[in-house]
């Protein structure tokens, strides 16, 4: 799907979702079909490849593969603590890019969220994942990876 293509179905989404739809309600859509998209992606992305063995190669393929097959770039970082908490850091985030200041960003993010932590958990890492904004456009998507007790 060409960029544009995408940026304009997810503004859509969101549109459509601010019509009939209050603000917790449209982070929770927009969460629950990134789940899903992530998900799916996920599992036709990697049908041919080998399993992901270690959490930190999972995060390193969301990072750089999956970035790149949904924003055309790799993610311009990762950070971890080496306890199950990575943070993927976006300079400039496509979806961040055309919207103001003053714009609650959280219903920009919601869908990769949910993208992330569908991917995830496909992937064998359950995880809950938050984001983070700072100097527009830029973002950070916290992920805390969770393990069985």
């Amino acid at each position: 799907m060409s960029d544009s293509i995408f940026e304009l179905l997810h503004h859509e989404m969101i549109r459509y979702f601010e019509e009939n739809y209050g603000k917790d309600q449209i982070i929770t859509e927009m969460d629950r079909l990134g789940h899903r998209v992530g998900y799916c992606l996920v599992e036709k992305s990697t049908k041919e490849e080998s399993r992901l063995r270690e959490d930190v190669d999972v995060v390193k393929y969301i990072c750089k593969d999956l970035w790149l097959i949904l924003f055309k770039k790799q993610a311009d970082n990762l950070k971890t603590n080496h306890n199950g908490v990575y943070v993927i850091q976006d300079n400039r985030f496509r979806f961040l890019s055309r919207i103001g200041q003053t714009t609650d960003c959280s219903i920009y993010l919601a869908f990769t969220c949910g993208i992330i932590r569908g991917a995830l958990t496909n992937l064998g890492m359950p995880c809950a994942v938050s984001c983070d904004i700072g100097v527009l456009p830029s973002c950070k998507f916290q992920l805390v990876i969770q393990r069985p007790s």
